[in-house]
């Protein structure tokens, strides 16, 4: 049984370098290719101890796929790995100009529903927000890359904003559709 090692981090099990930018495609390939090596019904016929090693791999390898896949998670466990604590990261100073674009966004979200034409007015909201979130992800890969994790970790506290906003952009979305039928 040839089974990757525990203590690998999640770039090192997919053979990734350990970026920001990730190649998705090389991730989706690589991680097919785990599963297919390391699914738990290979191991079906093996000793108690390599199937479940096998189950604790295949959990492993989710959990790393999950991760590296969507930019946010990728971005937390960059700094995670570079020796930030969650309690670091959420610390973060947030300046006030953010807050405040935050809040003004949040009421354009809630007053939607008041709109002649709300499914194209969030449309805008969305537009606008997905703008933010990328300059925001290009902001966490500069600091990142230049070694300064207190500005990568306050742009991943930034986004984190933003992706709950859009979070809640999607549930008015199904709200609208829901109310139109």
């Amino acid at each position: 049984m040839s089974l990757p090692e525990f203590q690998k981090n999640y770039f090192q099990l997919f053979d990734l370098p350990e970026d920001f930018a990730l190649d998705q495609a090389q991730l989706g390939k690589r991680y097919r290719q785990l599963q297919k090596e390391l699914h738990p019904d290979r191991y079906a016929s093996g000793s108690a101890h390599e199937q479940r090693l096998a189950v604790q791999y295949s959990a492993l390898i989710n959990e790393a796929y999950a991760t590296l896949r969507k930019a946010l998670p990728r971005a937390l466990y960059l700094l995670e790995l570079a020796g930030m604590s969650k309690e670091d990261i959420s610390g973060q100073q947030i300046d006030g100009g953010f807050l405040m674009a935050q809040m003004d966004l949040r009421e354009k979200l809630v007053s939607l529903a008041e709109m002649v034409d709300p499914a194209t007015a969030l449309e805008h909201l969305v537009t606008e927000i997905g703008v933010d979130v990328n300059q925001l992800r290009d902001q966490f890969s500069c600091a990142y890359a230049a070694g300064e994790l207190s500005a990568a970790a306050s742009a991943c506290v930034k986004l984190q904003y933003l992706e709950k906003l859009l979070l809640e952009a999607e549930q008015m979305e199904s709200r609208l559709i829901d109310n139109q039928t």
